[in-house]
């Protein structure tokens, strides 16, 4: 917290309330000159002292853990309501990777090779890749179902039909009908679009899942096999760096309607486990 933040966090802290009470207030009760600037002048020396004070600095660690347990509840009941939203075969599938993650987690605690930097590091990573992954189950289902309400060659037909009618319309003669079936023309090109786009995000998605679930694979295979227990930090990081990039693109497809402003540091204190 710099600076500013801090003075502005004491403007509003019970402790600047009662600065002013204990002061200003006691000045002006004095109904005397000496009394007012003896309480101005001990008002300004609040301002300066207690801000970096014990007893203000353990308030603001405490509202500061309040507001983060606030934060994490707010993320859990968004993240339930997206999960109780997945088919139930979707819901299996981020239940099994959230198992081979917390398994892999626990072997990380286990090994003796590993400082507990290392393994709060990697264990986070892994949590915010469990978040992706159901992102992007969420957003596979919003696409399946996009596909499975439009059928291309219906709208293709449309728009030929359209065409022939808007072709055979004397635009000088019928204007309002003219413009009434370009609109519907245009909406229907967007439409069709929006379904090729669909075809290829899905495919995108399914691909960027089953990344995920090798990726953990391959951690546990690693770390299994490597003689250098800190060489996978490496790799994980890797992955998450490149795992951001499908964060990116998740965040501008409007077939996703999860969260995207999520800090890493809160996904990674959520409990893998959402179904329980």
């Amino acid at each position: 917290m710099t600076g500013i933040e801090k003075l502005k966090a004491f403007a509003k802290s019970p402790h600047h309330a009662w600065l002013g009470l204990l002061t200003l207030g006691a000045g002006i009760a004095t109904v005397s000159g000496i009394g007012i600037i003896a309480g101005l002048s001990a008002y300004a020396l609040g301002w300066i002292y207690l801000p970096d004070s014990r007893l203000f600095k353990r308030w603001l660690d405490g509202r500061s853990r309040q507001d983060d347990q606030a934060r994490l509840r707010d993320f859990l009941y968004q993240r339930r309501l997206i999960y109780d939203g997945l088919r139930s075969s979707t819901r299996d599938r981020y239940d099994r990777l959230a198992a081979e993650i917390g398994s892999l987690q626990a072997e990380f605690q286990r090994d003796p090779r590993l400082d507990p930097a290392i393994v709060r590091q990697r264990s986070e990573r892994l949590s915010n890749l469990a978040w992706t992954y159901l992102r992007l189950l969420h957003t596979g289902e919003m696409l399946d179902r996009f596909i499975e309400s439009e059928d291309p060659a219906d709208i293709e037909r449309k728009i030929d039909a359209m065409e022939q009618e808007l072709a055979a319309i004397d635009p000088g003669s019928r204007p309002g009908l003219a413009e009434s079936l370009t609109s519907r023309l245009s909406s229907l090109k967007t439409r069709l679009e929006k379904r090729h786009g669909a075809n290829e995000s899905r495919d995108l998605t399914r691909s960027e899942q089953e990344r995920i679930s090798e990726l953990v694979k391959l951690f546990r295979a690693d770390h299994l096999a490597s003689r250098d227990a800190t060489s996978l930090s490496h790799e994980i990081d890797g992955a998450a760096s490149q795992l951001d990039r499908t964060r990116d693109w998740l965040s501008a497809l409007e077939f996703d309607s999860s969260p995207s402003d999520i800090p890493d540091e809160l996904t990674a204190a959520a409990p893998l486990e959402v179904g329980q």
